[in-house]
């Protein structure tokens, strides 16, 4: 070495030492140049880099000079320390690994153990546990670096191995769990990761199989064990139990389960052998499988208790086992309870819980509970890869001994149970005889008495098994043969207290002495009480020895409070109980005792049975309800439940279940009474009358087949009477609405003969108190008003009524009255009672049978009050009463118009003062308010009477007191807006109408009053109004019918510019406004302008509004009627018109109260029905009726042009004039024209018309001058107006008639200009006729195709074309031409074009049947004649086989559409001829 290089060696130390580490880098760096493989050169450079920051060339350098031959220790710890200067913390823990490796192969172990604690320090500091955990293992006994722990000389010293083994453990625990929490987070959110806890213990099983934790554990545990510390080996010991249970539960590898299972029981008999670990004790409990044969389970059990007292999970049940087995039973059930609470996931706690239930008796806790245990057992067999047999086996024979407990109805179930556990544990005697008695309960004496006989050969001192022969013996009834088995078996085990209790009861079944003798069953009884005092079947017995025998109710009861405190669940005691406390009317305490048997054992029917009647009289329907249920949950057959039932459902209005119900209950038993009353009794509550009625007769029915008929009678025969009675009325009321009226008489007169029999037998007793009952004349009142209201719409017929039971009544009734006399809560109305007897002179009128309904009506409403029982009675009765006599008064004193009851206030009967019959309604309905204010009724009564008497301020306070009473109802304000309406004042009946429709949306009369107040006020929106008061049936929507037709009516009037008659009175003048529209031929008859679909579907529903209105108001002033006729010629049905104002016309005539200018009104009836009749031909009866309408003019002093006006007397003198002329009356006929054309000044555009067809009837009367008149006439009228097509057609069909050309060649080219306006095809006819005369069919031809070119979807053109080309003997072009009209008719049906017989109108229509039967005909006549007359030769045979079907299809259907025409069966002879 040069002295140059020692000198730059040197210096750079010195630099180094002086930290000029620049200076030193460059004169390493010379160095190496002079020697690159010096070491010393390599070490300073290395540090000058480190110091420089120069990393990467420092750890080249480094990494050099360890691989010189030179190399020492410098060359390690100088890369250390570069690795921590430049913090590359993965290199530095490397560097350190190797620095300690290079002491270690130095000897240097001291220098290894400082360089260890670094790197430990690091992994601390860098907190990776798993890296920590690494480094503190190679430090252990089994570890690489075991040997440097043992190093002394150093400072700190080494730790000790424990305390490594420690830190190890804690650290390995926080890596789990917190590699457990990052994972479960991480993956739980992935898509179809699964349920969570799925997620968690496959996480666990991951981190689990890569843990050392359990041997780290061990480790420590021998490590104390070695030392001897055995405290805290215990503490780790603990802990390693508590790991090998954690991770028992994860482990699916069976031997690896079973190896750590057997390590976790050894190590809890060592912590239990200790005293410590309250888990441990817990565990090795719960595995003990409750074997109570086993002493080691006592032991634990004791040293559990005394260890850990009740802190512990299992503590509760422990303490439970030990009861058992010390037979101490005292709150047992909730001990067990609690414990199951403590630890439900705990086997042994529901062993045990099965088994307290089952000593408590609580037998329903015991399977539910022993049925929950299943799945706990599961999941812990699972859990721990071990069979808990016997806890498998003492919960089966727990929940069947329960099933056995409860009765015969879970025998089955407790006999699979029995079973199983003998398959089980085959010699368990407890199973045995479980089975034993399950079998006995099937019925299957002889197994089960083979069955405990072999038990009993088995081990002749088996006591159970002779009280379980004992009990096969009593259950067949072979009591002495039972009570020897008992005495032997008492015999055996005399401290056996069921088998006292069962010798009582073969006793008590012995009967006689054995029952009454106490030596006997009491004396069993009693010896049973005092081994057992708990046993309930005991004290049931002496209860029920004590009911009978004792004649000691008091200490009965105490014995059967006694056996139900024991066991709630003893049915036979706890019903003698619930009776006894009903007896005494103590529903609390029986409710309280009905309540805690259902809490016991669901399963007992008797107390859910008598909780729903209790209910029922409680009248908590709802709470009834779930009682029966409850009750018949358990058997179906019982009809007292059923029955019950039906009631309950009755009382919430669940009205259609009711019925389903009470037909459960006939077909449990057909000839049960009650079971038909019920389902009569639901049916009229459901509505369903008919039903009803039907339930009724089978009820009676059954009571006059029955057995025991004497005895029922009494109860059920008044009962049934009445029920059917009662539904008979509210049958008459039901089809009243519908309209039904023969029904109406009908049911009204079965309710009469079905009280008569009660009446009757009444009046035979002497004491008043048997005197018919209030709702007996109540239901005679009824049905006497329902029979007169309907009457009059059935023609008065007096047959309909059973007179003799009428008139047998009225008797009854007034022997009735003078066994009575005016009741003390009837003294403020005795003078009014007084006074209304001096009406009879009223119901005298009418007819006979009337009079006598009316009169049994009224005496039946006296009945009433006179046998009320209350004033609340008595009040409703007066309001009968008043009722009645306003009937009375409607029918002898009708207003103009006729509304409902309750629908409207009518007006007076047009007297000035109110009549007597309405005084005395008026008197009636004030002693019904005085009596009971409250009565809505009554006020609502005494509101219409009132309205009707002109008492406006009355009524309206009646009806608002009304509407406060009865809220709910709509009625009393429709009442009050029909009040206001009548009095004009629109703003308030819109109010009262509005508030109606408020409170009840679908009542109808709210929507009627809107509907006649925007029809008052001209709105359009009133015919929407009525339309809505059309949908609903009854007479009280009627007004709502006539509203609706009268509407559409007009309507229509105004569409077709024919409002010439249009009303201008409102819907009050009922009959008036609808007779007053026009009184001539045409007027408010059919268009011929085509309806749309909506107008004629309307206008259909009009006509069957109008006819509903007729059908239930009996129409006795003809407004109906008449509005039916008008209706019916808007339709073209001509001929039903006509009937309509015939029968308009017989009701206006045959009024007896003919109110002023009815004389008008029958003018008018007669003009309508003159110009119907004409329309529908009938001309001889058009002119009589017209000649009874002048007979009238003259009689009734009408001055026609003042009261109806000139238009419509122009009308009615040009109808009279057409019915004379076709009936060819034509002289008068001429003169009537001469007046119409004379009064044609008021309708000027008329006057050409009648001036034409004047000149038409002077033509008509055929001499020369007649026809010259005519003819000159004619002239006149064209010189006016030229273009006048009927003056030009007249006077071209004279010329045709005459041959005078000159005629027709003036008036043909006038023709030919105004055929655009020949809208009835006049000119075409013409133009035919003229062809016809000339002979010219081309010339006919090309006329009417030039009109059909016009034209061509008129079917009555081509009908036109049709019988022209049949005039020709064109039969194949007149069956074409025919063809093409009914084409056009079936297209038009389907609305595919619209002519004038609209679609919807064709099969009403006249004028369309006419060209639909005109077509028919043609066409069948043309193919019968074109057939006829070609030859058979070749294929004209088959076409005239084709033409002859067709001929005769189309004649059928020309019959088919006009069965009254004689020339359709004509055409249809005529088709069957040619074919």
């Amino acid at each position: 070495m040069s002295v140059i290089f020692k000198a730059k060696l040197k210096a750079a130390k010195t630099a180094i030492a002086e930290k000029n580490y620049d200076y030193s880098y460059d004169l390493c760096h010379d160095l190496l140049e002079l020697d690159d493989s010096n070491y010393n050169v390599h070490i300073l450079l290395g540090v000058s880099c480190q110091h420089m920051s120069k990393w990467e060339e420092g750890e080249r350098v480094y990494k050099a000079s360890m691989s010189m031959p030179k190399a020492n220790i410098l060359a390690w710890q100088g890369i250390c320390a570069l690795y921590e200067a430049s913090q590359d913390t993965d290199k530095y823990k490397q560097a350190l690994r190797d620095l300690r490796d290079r002491h270690l192969s130095e000897g240097s172990e001291a220098k290894a153990w400082e360089t260890t604690s670094k790197l430990i320090a690091l992994s601390e500091q860098s907190g990776d546990k798993r890296e920590l955990i690494s480094t503190l293992r190679e430090v252990t006994k089994r570890g690489q670096y075991g040997s440097l722990l043992l190093v002394t000389g150093v400072d700190p010293a080494p730790p000790k191995l424990v305390d490594v083994l420690k830190q190890v453990c804690e650290t390995e625990s926080e890596l789990d769990q917190k590699t457990i929490e990052l994972e479960v987070n991480k993956r739980k959110t992935r898509l179809g990761a699964g349920p969570i806890s799925k997620v968690r213990r496959d996480v666990r099983v991951e981190v689990w199989s890569q843990s050392g934790l359990l041997n780290t554990l061990g480790e420590l545990i021998s490590l104390y064990l070695e030392e001897g510390d055995e405290e805290e080996r215990l503490v780790y010991e603990e802990r390693y139990f508590a790991v090998l249970l954690e991770r028992l539960v994860v482990v699916d590898d069976a031997e690896e389960k079973e190896a750590m299972l057997e390590e976790a029981r050894k190590a809890a008999w060592d912590l239990a052998s200790n005293g410590r670990c309250q888990g441990a004790f817990e565990h090795l409990i719960e595995v003990a499988d409750s074997n109570s044969e086993d002493g080691d389970l006592k032991g634990l059990i004791e040293g559990y208790l005394q260890l850990f007292g009740g802190s512990g999970r299992l503590s509760k049940s422990a303490q439970v086992w030990m009861n058992l087995q010390d037979a101490n039973y005292a709150d047992l059930l909730e001990l067990a309870q609690q414990g199951r609470g403590a630890a439900d996931d705990s086997p042994f706690a529901y062993v045990m819980l099965t088994q307290a239930a089952i000593r408590s008796r609580s037998y329903r806790v015991a399977i539910d509970t022993g049925i929950a245990a299943r799945q706990v057992i599961k999941q812990f067999e699972d859990s721990l890869g071990i069979k808990l047999w016997r806890s498998w086996l003492a919960i089966d024979l727990s929940v069947a001994d329960g099933y056995v407990r409860l009765g015969s109805e879970n025998a089955t179930d407790a006999e699979l149970l029995y079973r199983k556990c003998l398959e089980a544990d085959p010699g368990n005697a407890q199973a045995i005889l479980g089975l034993g008695l399950s079998l006995c309960m099937l019925g299957n004496y002889d197994e089960s008495r083979q069955l405990l006989s072999t038990a009993l050969n088995d081990d002749a001192q088996n006591h159970l098994a002779l009280g379980g022969l004992g009990y096969v013996e009593l259950k067949e009834g072979n009591t002495r043969d039972a009570a020897e088995y008992f005495q032997r078996a008492i015999a055996i085990k005399p401290s056996y207290a069921s088998h006292h209790v069962n010798l009582g009861n073969a006793y008590w079944q012995m009967g006689g002495k054995w029952r009454s003798d106490k030596q006997y069953a009491y004396s069993s009884w009693i010896q049973a009480a005092r081994i057992d005092p708990s046993a309930s079947e005991t004290f049931c017995g002496l209860g029920k020895w004590y009911q009978q025998y004792g004649n000691d109710t008091e200490r009965a009861k105490k014995c059967f409070a006694k056996a139900v405190s024991t066991d709630h669940a003893n049915g036979d005691a706890g019903q003698a109980l619930a009776e006894i406390y009903l007896a005494e009317g103590s529903d609390d305490l029986c409710e309280t005792l009905l309540i805690q048997s259902t809490e016991a054992q669901h399963g007992q029917k008797w107390a859910w049975k008598h909780m729903g009647f209790l209910r029922l009289r409680q009248e908590k329907s709802e709470a009834a309800i779930v009682a029966f249920r409850n009750a018949l949950s358990i058997d179906r057959t019982d009809r007292l439940c059923w029955e019950g039932l039906c009631e309950a459902y009755m009382a919430i209005g669940r009205m259609h279940t009711s019925v389903k119900v009470a037909q459960k209950v006939v077909e449990l038993d057909p000839s049960c009474v009650s079971g038909h009353w019920l389902g009569a009794r639901a049916s009229m509550s459901a509505n369903d009358l008919d039903s009803s009625l039907a339930y009724f007769d089978s009820a009676i029915e059954c009571l006059h087949r029955s057995d025991n008929v004497e005895a029922l009678a009494p109860v059920w025969s008044q009962t049934l009477v009445m029920g059917k009675a009662e539904c008979l009325i509210a049958c008459s009321e039901r089809w009243y609405l519908d309209g039904l009226f023969g029904r109406v008489i009908d049911a009204s007169n079965g309710a009469l003969e079905t009280v008569l029999p009660l009446v009757e037998q009444s009046a035979d007793e002497d004491s008043g108190e048997s005197q018919p009952g209030h709702l007996v004349w109540k239901i005679v009142c009824s049905a006497c008003i329902w029979i007169t209201r309907v009457q009059s719409m059935l023609d008065g017929r007096e047959d309909l009524v059973r007179m003799a039971t009428v008139s047998r009544l009225i008797e009854l009734a007034q022997h009735s009255e003078s066994c009575f006399a005016v009741p003390d809560f009837l003294s403020q109305t005795s003078q009014i009672a007084s006074t209304e007897s001096g009406n009879e002179e009223e119901l005298d009128g009418g007819g006979e049978y009337v009079r006598l309904l009316f009169s049994l009506a009224e005496r039946a409403a006296r009945q009433c009050i006179l046998v009320a029982t209350s004033a609340a009675l008595a009040s409703v009765a007066w309001a009968d009463l008043a009722h009645i006599y306003y009937e009375r008064n409607s029918q002898l004193h009708p207003a103009l118009l006729e509304t409902a009851k309750g629908n409207k206030s009518s007006e007076d009967g047009g007297a000035s003062d109110s009549p007597p019959l309405l005084e005395a309604a008026a008197n009636c309905a004030q002693a019904a308010v005085q009596l009971d204010p409250a009565n809505a009724k009554a006020y609502g009564v005494q509101g219409v009477v009132a309205a009707h008497s002109q008492h406006a301020a009355l009524a309206q306070h009646a009806f608002i007191m009304a509407s406060r009473l009865s809220p709910t109802s709509a009625m009393p304000w429709a009442n009050l807006g029909f009040l206001y309406l009548h009095h004009g004042d629109m703003e308030l009946a819109n109010k009262a109408f509005s508030k109606a429709q408020m409170t009840e949306p679908e009542f109808i009369p709210g929507w009627l009053g809107q509907a006649m107040i925007a029809e008052t006020l001209g709105y359009a929106e009133s015919l929407e109004l009525y339309a809505n008061c059309i949908l609903p049936v009854g007479v009280s929507k009627a007004i709502g019918d006539y509203g609706f037709a009268k509407q559409v009516w007009r309507s229509a009037v105004e569409r077709n510019n024919g409002d010439k008659g249009v009303p201008a009175e409102h819907s009050a003048q009922e009959g008036a406004a609808a007779a007053k529209g026009g009184a001539a031929a045409g007027d408010g008859s059919g268009s011929d302008s085509t309806l749309s679909f909506s107008e004629q579907s309307r206008l259909v529903t009009a006509i069957y509004s109008a006819r509903r209105f007729v059908a239930r108001t009996g129409d006795k002033q003809g407004a109906g009627s008449h509005l039916l006729g008008l209706l019916l010629e808007q339709n073209g049905e001509f001929e039903n018109a006509a009937e309509a104002y015939a029968v308009a016309h017989s009701r206006v005539a045959g009024n007896k109260d003919r109110p002023a200018g009815c004389h008008l009104r029958e003018w008018i009836a007669l003009a309508h029905l003159g110009r119907a009749q004409c329309s529908a031909g009938q001309y001889i009866e058009a002119a009589d009726t017209y000649e009874m309408a002048d007979a009238l003019i003259l009689k009734g002093g009408i001055q026609v042009d003042k009261d109806v006006g000139g238009v419509q007397v122009l009308y009615y003198t040009l109808g009279h004039s057409l019915a004379l002329f076709f009936s060819e009356r034509l002289g008068e006929s001429l003169g009537k024209f001469e007046e119409a054309l004379e009064k044609s000044a008021t309708v000027p555009q008329l006057r050409p018309i009648i001036a034409v067809m004047l000149a038409q009837v002077l033509w008509a009367l055929g001499t020369d001058e007649h026809r010259a008149l005519a003819r000159q006439h004619l002239l006149e009228v064209m010189s006016e107006s030229s273009e006048f097509l009927p003056g030009l057609s007249t006077l071209f069909a004279i010329g045709l008639q005459q041959g005078d050309g000159e005629l027709i060649a003036a008036t043909y080219p006038e023709l030919v200009k105004v055929r655009n306006r020949d809208l009835g095809h006049e000119v075409a006819k013409l133009e035919m006729y003229l062809a016809l005369l000339r002979e010219d069919p081309a010339g006919g031809r090309r006329a009417m195709s030039k009109a059909l070119y016009r034209n061509p979807s008129d079917a009555s053109l081509w009908l036109l074309m049709g019988r022209f080309e049949a005039a020709c003997e064109q039969h194949s072009f007149a069956a074409a031409a025919a063809g093409a009209a009914l084409s056009l008719f079936r297209q038009a049906v389907r609305g595919s074009l619209s002519w004038s017989g609209a679609p919807s109108r064709a099969m009403v229509n006249s004028a369309s049947l006419d060209v639909v039967v005109s077509a028919s005909t043609i066409k069948s006549r043309a193919l019968a004649n074109g057939s006829s007359s070609s030859s058979s030769d070749g294929d004209q045979g088959a076409d005239n086989k084709r033409a002859r079907h067709a001929a005769r299809s189309a004649a059928r259907r020309a019959v088919m559409y006009q069965p009254w025409s004689l020339e359709t069966w004509v055409c249809l002879q005529d088709a069957i001829d040619a074919a």
